[in-house]
Protein backbone atom coordinates (compact mmCIF):
# COMPACT_ATOMS: atom_id res chain seq x y z
CA UNK A 1 0.00 0.00 0.00
CA UNK A 2 1.49 3.26 -1.05
CA UNK A 3 2.09 5.87 2.18
CA UNK A 4 -1.09 8.30 1.46
CA UNK A 5 -3.59 5.00 -0.19
CA UNK A 6 -6.18 6.22 2.61
CA UNK A 7 -6.15 10.21 1.58
CA UNK A 8 -9.40 11.27 2.59
CA UNK A 9 -11.12 8.55 5.01
CA UNK A 10 -11.69 9.25 8.23
CA UNK A 11 -11.15 6.42 10.70
CA UNK A 12 -12.61 5.67 14.50
CA UNK A 13 -10.16 3.39 16.29
CA UNK A 14 -11.52 2.48 19.53
CA UNK A 15 -9.39 1.77 23.02
CA UNK A 16 -6.74 3.67 20.79
CA UNK A 17 -4.71 5.69 23.61
CA UNK A 18 -2.44 2.74 24.16
CA UNK A 19 -0.37 -0.47 22.89
CA UNK A 20 -2.26 -1.70 19.81
CA UNK A 21 -5.23 0.60 19.20
CA UNK A 22 -2.28 3.23 19.49
CA UNK A 23 -0.34 1.38 17.00
CA UNK A 24 -2.84 0.93 14.67
CA UNK A 25 -4.45 4.37 14.64
CA UNK A 26 -1.03 5.89 14.12
CA UNK A 27 -0.57 3.16 11.25
CA UNK A 28 -3.55 4.79 9.93
CA UNK A 29 -2.59 8.36 9.92
CA UNK A 30 0.84 7.06 8.03
CA UNK A 31 -1.31 6.01 5.51
CA UNK A 32 -3.38 9.04 4.61
CA UNK A 33 -6.60 8.96 7.07
CA UNK A 34 -7.70 11.43 9.79
CA UNK A 35 -8.35 9.64 13.12
CA UNK A 36 -10.70 9.49 15.71
CA UNK A 37 -8.95 8.31 18.98
CA UNK A 38 -11.37 6.55 20.93
CA UNK A 39 -10.75 5.99 25.01
CA UNK A 40 -12.54 5.44 28.36
CA UNK A 41 -10.62 6.77 30.89
CA UNK A 42 -7.15 7.27 29.69
CA UNK A 43 -7.37 10.85 28.22
CA UNK A 44 -3.95 11.69 28.62
CA UNK A 45 -2.41 8.78 26.36
CA UNK A 46 -5.14 9.66 24.07
CA UNK A 47 -4.27 13.45 23.65
CA UNK A 48 -0.83 12.19 23.14
CA UNK A 49 -1.84 9.87 20.10
CA UNK A 50 -3.93 13.09 18.84
CA UNK A 51 -0.68 15.55 18.98
CA UNK A 52 1.22 12.34 16.70
CA UNK A 53 -1.33 12.41 14.17
CA UNK A 54 -1.34 16.13 14.15
CA UNK A 55 2.67 15.92 14.08
CA UNK A 56 2.22 13.11 11.05
CA UNK A 57 0.22 15.93 8.85
CA UNK A 58 -2.98 14.25 9.75
CA UNK A 59 -6.56 15.48 11.55
CA UNK A 60 -7.30 14.30 14.55
CA UNK A 61 -9.47 13.98 18.11
CA UNK A 62 -10.01 12.59 20.70
CA UNK A 63 -13.27 10.87 22.02
CA UNK A 64 -14.12 9.46 25.33
CA UNK A 65 -16.71 6.68 25.87
CA UNK A 66 -17.82 4.09 27.70
CA UNK A 67 -18.68 1.44 24.83
CA UNK A 68 -20.96 -0.60 26.83
CA UNK A 69 -23.18 1.96 26.76
CA UNK A 70 -24.67 2.26 23.55
CA UNK A 71 -25.57 6.16 23.59
CA UNK A 72 -22.19 6.81 24.41
CA UNK A 73 -21.04 5.04 21.58
CA UNK A 74 -23.14 6.96 19.26
CA UNK A 75 -21.97 10.40 20.64
CA UNK A 76 -18.56 9.18 20.26
CA UNK A 77 -19.11 8.42 16.50
CA UNK A 78 -21.09 11.65 16.36
CA UNK A 79 -18.44 13.49 17.78
CA UNK A 80 -16.11 11.53 15.49
CA UNK A 81 -18.16 12.91 12.42
CA UNK A 82 -18.72 16.14 13.48
CA UNK A 83 -14.87 17.06 14.03
CA UNK A 84 -13.61 14.79 11.20
CA UNK A 85 -16.58 14.06 8.75
CA UNK A 86 -18.30 10.67 7.91
CA UNK A 87 -16.42 7.65 9.40
CA UNK A 88 -15.48 5.93 6.75
CA UNK A 89 -13.68 3.21 8.67
CA UNK A 90 -13.97 1.44 12.41
CA UNK A 91 -11.16 -0.43 14.07
CA UNK A 92 -13.12 -2.21 17.30
CA UNK A 93 -9.51 -2.67 19.58
CA UNK A 94 -11.24 -2.86 22.63
CA UNK A 95 -11.13 -5.61 24.88
CA UNK A 96 -11.54 -6.63 28.79
CA UNK A 97 -9.74 -9.09 30.05
CA UNK A 98 -9.99 -10.82 33.82
CA UNK A 99 -7.64 -13.51 34.48
CA UNK A 100 -9.34 -15.63 37.03
CA UNK A 101 -10.90 -18.58 36.76
CA UNK A 102 -14.50 -19.50 37.14
CA UNK A 103 -14.67 -20.23 40.80
CA UNK A 104 -12.82 -17.08 41.47
CA UNK A 105 -15.05 -14.51 38.87
CA UNK A 106 -17.72 -12.11 39.83
CA UNK A 107 -21.09 -11.37 38.07
CA UNK A 108 -19.15 -7.82 37.95
CA UNK A 109 -16.13 -9.56 35.92
CA UNK A 110 -18.61 -11.61 33.78
CA UNK A 111 -20.31 -8.43 32.99
CA UNK A 112 -17.54 -6.54 32.43
CA UNK A 113 -15.57 -8.61 29.90
CA UNK A 114 -18.81 -9.23 27.90
CA UNK A 115 -19.40 -5.26 27.52
CA UNK A 116 -15.91 -4.72 26.89
CA UNK A 117 -15.42 -7.30 24.17
CA UNK A 118 -18.55 -8.17 22.17
CA UNK A 119 -21.06 -5.89 23.26
CA UNK A 120 -18.42 -3.13 22.95
CA UNK A 121 -18.19 -4.27 19.67
CA UNK A 122 -21.96 -4.02 18.58
CA UNK A 123 -22.68 -0.78 19.96
CA UNK A 124 -19.86 0.59 17.57
CA UNK A 125 -20.81 -0.45 14.60
CA UNK A 126 -24.25 0.08 15.44
CA UNK A 127 -23.51 3.72 15.97
CA UNK A 128 -21.20 3.97 12.26
CA UNK A 129 -22.83 1.55 9.83
CA UNK A 130 -25.94 3.65 8.77
CA UNK A 131 -23.81 6.62 7.89
CA UNK A 132 -21.58 3.78 5.53
CA UNK A 133 -24.86 2.67 4.08
CA UNK A 134 -25.83 5.85 2.95
CA UNK A 135 -22.23 6.55 1.56
CA UNK A 136 -22.25 3.08 0.14
CA UNK A 137 -18.37 2.59 1.78
CA UNK A 138 -17.69 1.00 5.16
CA UNK A 139 -14.53 -0.81 6.34
CA UNK A 140 -14.59 -2.74 9.89
CA UNK A 141 -12.25 -4.87 11.14
CA UNK A 142 -12.77 -6.19 14.46
CA UNK A 143 -9.42 -6.92 16.38
CA UNK A 144 -9.84 -10.71 18.17
CA UNK A 145 -7.74 -13.30 19.76
CA UNK A 146 -5.59 -16.24 18.00
CA UNK A 147 -7.98 -18.96 19.72
CA UNK A 148 -11.33 -16.95 18.83
CA UNK A 149 -12.90 -19.74 16.10
CA UNK A 150 -11.55 -22.47 18.79
CA UNK A 151 -14.22 -24.21 20.83
CA UNK A 152 -11.95 -25.08 23.46
CA UNK A 153 -12.47 -24.77 27.42
CA UNK A 154 -10.89 -21.35 28.50
CA UNK A 155 -10.05 -22.05 32.22
CA UNK A 156 -8.30 -18.46 32.84
CA UNK A 157 -10.51 -15.23 31.36
CA UNK A 158 -13.67 -17.59 30.36
CA UNK A 159 -16.08 -14.54 29.81
CA UNK A 160 -13.01 -12.67 27.11
CA UNK A 161 -12.71 -15.63 25.42
CA UNK A 162 -16.67 -15.75 25.14
CA UNK A 163 -16.79 -12.20 23.81
CA UNK A 164 -13.82 -12.57 21.51
CA UNK A 165 -15.77 -15.96 19.57
CA UNK A 166 -18.99 -13.86 19.76
CA UNK A 167 -17.29 -11.05 17.96
CA UNK A 168 -15.57 -13.39 15.48
CA UNK A 169 -20.02 -14.42 14.97
CA UNK A 170 -20.76 -11.08 14.78
CA UNK A 171 -18.03 -10.25 12.35
CA UNK A 172 -19.52 -12.63 10.43
CA UNK A 173 -22.98 -11.83 10.73
CA UNK A 174 -22.31 -8.00 9.73
CA UNK A 175 -20.38 -9.04 7.24
CA UNK A 176 -23.53 -11.06 5.65
CA UNK A 177 -25.74 -8.11 6.76
CA UNK A 178 -24.12 -5.05 5.16
CA UNK A 179 -22.55 -6.76 2.31
CA UNK A 180 -25.30 -5.56 -0.56
CA UNK A 181 -24.23 -1.97 0.90
CA UNK A 182 -20.25 -2.06 0.35
CA UNK A 183 -19.54 -2.48 3.70
CA UNK A 184 -16.73 -5.24 4.62
CA UNK A 185 -16.58 -6.42 7.79
CA UNK A 186 -13.38 -8.41 8.76
CA UNK A 187 -11.43 -9.55 11.52
CA UNK A 188 -7.89 -10.05 12.68
CA UNK A 189 -6.93 -12.43 15.15
CA UNK A 190 -3.78 -11.57 16.78
CA UNK A 191 -1.25 -14.28 18.83
CA UNK A 192 1.11 -13.85 21.00
CA UNK A 193 3.25 -10.13 21.05
CA UNK A 194 6.19 -8.83 22.18
CA UNK A 195 4.37 -6.95 24.91
CA UNK A 196 1.73 -9.23 25.60
CA UNK A 197 1.46 -9.85 29.11
CA UNK A 198 1.33 -13.81 28.78
CA UNK A 199 4.19 -15.02 26.92
CA UNK A 200 4.09 -18.90 25.77
CA UNK A 201 7.66 -20.82 24.64
CA UNK A 202 8.66 -19.81 21.17
CA UNK A 203 8.84 -23.44 20.44
CA UNK A 204 4.51 -23.23 20.33
CA UNK A 205 4.95 -20.68 17.74
CA UNK A 206 5.55 -21.90 14.32
CA UNK A 207 7.39 -18.86 13.51
CA UNK A 208 9.65 -19.03 16.37
CA UNK A 209 9.07 -15.20 17.48
CA UNK A 210 6.30 -13.47 18.71
CA UNK A 211 4.04 -10.98 16.57
CA UNK A 212 4.53 -6.96 16.44
CA UNK A 213 2.29 -4.46 16.16
CA UNK A 214 4.08 -4.33 12.34
CA UNK A 215 2.44 -7.55 11.77
CA UNK A 216 -0.77 -5.94 12.64
CA UNK A 217 -0.17 -3.17 10.95
CA UNK A 218 -0.15 -5.09 7.55
CA UNK A 219 -2.80 -7.04 7.98
CA UNK A 220 -4.91 -4.07 9.00
CA UNK A 221 -3.90 -1.55 5.91
CA UNK A 222 -4.64 -4.42 3.58
CA UNK A 223 -8.49 -4.93 4.93
CA UNK A 224 -9.12 -1.22 4.93
CA UNK A 225 -8.55 -0.56 1.81
CA UNK A 226 -9.97 -0.09 -1.58
CA UNK A 227 -8.71 -3.10 -3.09
CA UNK A 228 -10.28 -5.57 -0.61
CA UNK A 229 -13.60 -4.27 -1.53
CA UNK A 230 -14.24 -8.19 -2.44
CA UNK A 231 -12.95 -9.78 1.19
CA UNK A 232 -15.23 -9.70 4.09
CA UNK A 233 -16.35 -11.89 6.89
CA UNK A 234 -13.24 -13.09 7.15
CA UNK A 235 -10.86 -14.11 10.28
CA UNK A 236 -7.51 -12.84 9.17
CA UNK A 237 -4.81 -14.82 12.18
CA UNK A 238 -1.87 -12.54 12.44
CA UNK A 239 -0.24 -15.43 15.02
CA UNK A 240 3.02 -17.04 13.53
CA UNK A 241 0.77 -20.13 13.35
CA UNK A 242 0.32 -19.88 16.87
CA UNK A 243 -3.22 -22.08 18.16
CA UNK A 244 -3.60 -23.29 14.37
Amino acid sequence: MSEMALDGCRALVTGAARRTGRALALALAHAGADVAVHYRSSSEDALDVVEEIRRAGRRATAVRADLADAHQAEHAANEAAAALGPIDILVNNVGTIVWKTLDELSPEDWKNCLDGTVTATWHACRAVTPGMRTRGFGRIVNILDADADALAPAVYATPYKIGKTGSLVLTKSLAKNEGPYGITVNAISPGVLEDSKKKVPLERIPAGRPGTYADLESALLFLVSKEAGYVTGTNLKVSGGYLI
